[in-house]
């Protein structure tokens, strides 16, 4: 497996990308000991020389400046990175497709037909960006203020946006909202003041929503309680789907099932667990079709240091931090492991917070961000291919 590691600097960042794997490329050497067959890479020191990047990759060392933070998927093998500003990059060619001034210092990215969906908390609550593929801002939403009283807290599937870009959904305090960018129109979905709920599981929060099944269904998760109460039972994690038309509720109740967040993929929404309940199973729920599957890892308390799925939702990431970070890759249709990489540094305050994974299924490329969130860190970007 060929595996290549950059050093991203304060001004001169480099995201390293490999659209393809070549089998007859040489590897780059590798530096460690290891006595299993999982393989140990280093990544440089902040200031140290870069290596030669394998044959099979493509680099562009000096298209982001100022400190990368993070990266989110933008469809079909690009990313939208943020550094000083946001940049639109396509993983296939090594370019830089588009640029504009970065909304928010972190959001969530949807892609939707011609254009994205932005997301995140700005100085006046939850903001929601519409940009068009060249990165030109066509609509700038204030949600808590057109909640009129009803606030969005959760920054992770708050604000969800339909495939074809004309509807918001907002997952909210008070209730779950459908909004026609095309008409401005917003209907109440979910009313938790109204005991919003079925005959026997009441809402009492709603953390996350993502569209589904064509865009007919909203799938949504939080928390909620039994019906009748039960005597010293606490609030569990629950989700459900609701039509956009505001019927067909359904709510599931996991069995000792903590969920933390949900993730959205084009094919699979994720619900990775609470980091001190994580018991190494993965919740999902397929798009399309709306039926429930548990992916198991390979370690009984993996998943507590972060799990991550793929741009497709072909694959998932999770990150075992120590003294170093594992990264172990799964393929989610047959539970695979496919894919084990060990990253160290000499430095470890990098391993002192959890890691941002950005996994691209056609190219099978993992992009691993550390220290995007430190400030006094420079970042560290590496890459390795996984499947075969």
């Amino acid at each position: 497996m060929k595996k290549t590691f950059y050093i991203t600097l304060a001004l001169l960042f480099t995201l390293a990308l490999s659209a393809c794997g070549k089998a007859d490329s040489p590897a780059p050497a590798v530096s460690g000991s290891n006595s299993s067959n999982t393989p140990v890479v280093s990544v440089p020191d902040a200031g140290s020389q870069q290596g030669q990047p394998p044959s099979s990759c493509t680099f562009a060392p000096a298209l982001f400046g100022g400190k990368l933070q993070s990266c989110a998927y933008a469809g079909n093998g690009t990313l939208l990175v943020l550094a000083d500003k946001l940049y639109l990059y396509d993983t296939g060619t090594s370019s830089v497709l588009a640029t504009a001034e970065a909304p928010l210092r972190d959001f969530e990215a949807q892609a939707i037909d011609g254009g994205y969906v932005l997301s995140g908390m700005g100085d006046g609550g939850m903001m929601a960006y519409i940009y068009d593929r060249s990165l030109s801002l066509k609509k700038e939403i204030a949600v808590n203020e057109l909640l009129a009283g009803d606030f969005v807290v959760s920054e992770t599937g708050g604000v969800a946006a339909s495939t074809e870009g004309k509807k918001l959904a907002f997952a909210a305090m008070g209730g779950l909202y459908l909004y026609d960018l095309e008409s401005g129109s917003l209907t109440t979905l979910l009313d938790l003041s109204q005991n919003a709920g079925t005959a026997s599981i009441g809402i009492s929060m709603l953390n996350g929503a993502a569209f589904a099944q064509g865009n007919s269904q909203i799938v949504f998760y939080g928390s909620g309680n039994s019906i009748p109460a039960v005597d010293g039972e606490d609030s569990f994690s629950i989700y459900g789907s609701i039509a956009v038309d505001g019927s067909g509720l359904k709510i599931t109740k996991p069995s000792d099932y903590a969920m933390e967040e949900m993730q959205s993929s084009t094919s699979r929404l994720f619900f990775p667990q609470t980091f001190t309940r994580a018991n190494g199973t993965l919740l999902w729920v397929d798009r399309a079709t709306g039926s429930a599957n548990t992916l198991s890892f390979s370690a009984s308390g993996e998943g507590k240091d972060g799990v991550y799925g793929s741009e497709q939702g072909n694959y998932v990431a999770t990150a075992v931090l120590g003294s170093d970070l594992t990264v172990r890759v799964y393929d989610v249709a047959s539970g695979e492991l496919v894919a084990t990489e060990v990253i160290e540094n000499s430095d470890p305050t990098y391993f002192n917070r959890i890691p941002r994974i950005y996994l691209l299924d056609g190219a099978k490329t993992a992009v691993v961000v550390l220290g995007g969130s430190i400030s006094e860190l420079d970042t560290l970007v590496s890459t390795f291919e996984f499947g075969a």
